[in-house]
């Protein structure tokens, strides 16, 4: 069985290997272990070694954090701070966690990402910071959700904020960014609710209540290699992106039909298709 070492597992897709699993669980049945987190965070865990992480926050956001906890035992290895926040983003509360953004952990490095908060590389086994990038910037409207993902020395992370929508590219191994790339092409909201059909007074409270709200998106990428050459399969609000992950130019785009913000799912590649 592969480390399950990123949303979704090795592969992205949800597909693991292992063999002889428990197919139920409760308190009492196939359960090894069980320890308390502080807090609050929906980021999945990941596994490397005998070391799960995860990552979770204060309910008010401003204290973020990285947890390690032990494989076989289930105590805890590291429980670290790893950034202060002074200002968190606290519309729409309870909608999201400030913690939700799936970690990413190789040999030795654990990659937690915190959307508009910050980004950060680990060390597993001392749990020090290697390096931060608390540079990139959007206005979430209900905190971060989408992961990150590496391929060679690249760590993609996505922003699609109501203000601003952006893929930006990490040296993974410094920090800085290599490229970042805007997205365009997202509707007006108005028009795009009266094209659902909406009157005229539920588009204008609509817009009024949530403002561009058709413009941001929580999707984690995936990036895929057809004919030889590698994409960054990226969806957004409205149209879903594929990317040169070298440069960040856009190969092609994809435009979502009815409501498609709020997207979340992570494509998967099959067949010569991404779904």
């Amino acid at each position: 069985q592969e480390n399950w070492n990123q949303f979704r597992g090795p592969t992205g897709d949800g597909i693991g290997h292992g063999n002889n699993l428990p197919v139920e669980f409760n308190e009492t049945t196939n359960v090894r272990w069980k320890i308390p987190i502080h807090d609050q965070g929906w980021s999945s865990p990941v596994v490397w070694g005998d070391q799960v992480w995860l990552t979770t926050a204060s309910e008010d956001g401003k204290e973020l954090f990285a947890i390690c906890v032990d494989l076989e035992s289930g105590k805890i290895v590291h429980d670290i701070k790893v950034f202060d926040e002074p200002n968190p983003q606290v519309q729409w509360g309870g909608q999201n966690t400030h913690a939700t953004p799936t970690p990413i952990i190789e040999d030795g490095r654990i990659y937690v990402h915190f959307g508009s908060y910050g980004t950060a590389c680990l060390d597993t086994e001392t749990g020090e910071t290697i390096w931060e990038n608390r540079e990139l910037k959007c206005d979430h409207r209900v905190r971060p959700a989408s992961s990150p993902i590496i391929d060679g020395d690249s760590l993609f992370l996505t922003f699609d904020g109501v203000d601003v929508q952006f893929v930006a590219s990490l040296d993974k191994n410094s920090g800085e960014t290599n490229w970042i790339t805007p997205r365009d092409g997202s509707r007006d909201l108005k028009d795009t609710l009266r094209a659902q059909g909406l009157t005229d007074e539920q588009v204008e409270a609509t817009s009024k209540l949530k403002p561009n709200d058709n413009r941001k998106s929580y999707a984690t990428p995936t990036v895929i290699e057809y004919q030889g050459k590698k994409q960054l399969i990226s969806p957004g609000a409205e149209i879903t992106y594929s990317y040169d992950p070298e440069n960040g130019e856009e190969n092609w785009r994809v435009q979502h039909e009815g409501y498609g913000w709020n997207v979340a799912s992570r494509p998967v590649f099959a067949h010569d298709l991404v779904y």
